[in-house]
Order: C-alpha cells, then structure tokens, then sequence
C-alpha cells in the first residue's frame, strides 16, 4: 500500500513542505502505519516517483524517513 508522506521540511526545488510517495514492507493500513512510527524515530521506505505521463509511479529504491519530521500521512488513490 502506498501512502503519501507530507514532510516538515523543505523541499530540493524551493517548496516550503516535502511530499514523499512510499511503501513500508509488511504496513496494509494507515492503522498499521501509525503503530510503525510511534515505535520508531527512523522507518525504511519504498519510495516511488511519478511517471512522466503522470499516470503511475516508479520505484526509486529504498530510502530512510525521520518519522519526527512527517506532518501528516494519507493512503495514496
């Protein structure tokens, strides 16, 4: 499941906030996910762009988010 995480930071390009596109190995729910960040500061996530027809995405590798600096997070589709 893909979830789009609002980051409190700025972003590469100059935008005041930072949107990252993610899946976390073995989270199905925005429940779940929940329970993953209270028990970590750092979680290891799939990170996924969009395709330049902007009709999907594609996986980028795996990245590490500081769970302290994501502001808010909702279930992608």
């Amino acid at each position: 499941m893909k979830f789009f995480f609002t980051m409190n930071m700025q972003s590469r390009s100059g935008n005041p906030t930072h949107q990252v596109v993610g899946m976390v190995k073995g989270v199905n729910s925005l429940k779940n996910l929940l329970e993953v960040m209270q028990d970590s500061d750092f979680m290891i996530v799939e990170e996924f762009y969009k395709t330049t027809d902007g009709n999907g995405y594609f996986s980028r590798g795996e990245t590490i988010l500081n769970t302290m600096h994501i502001g808010k997070v909702k279930p992608e589709g």
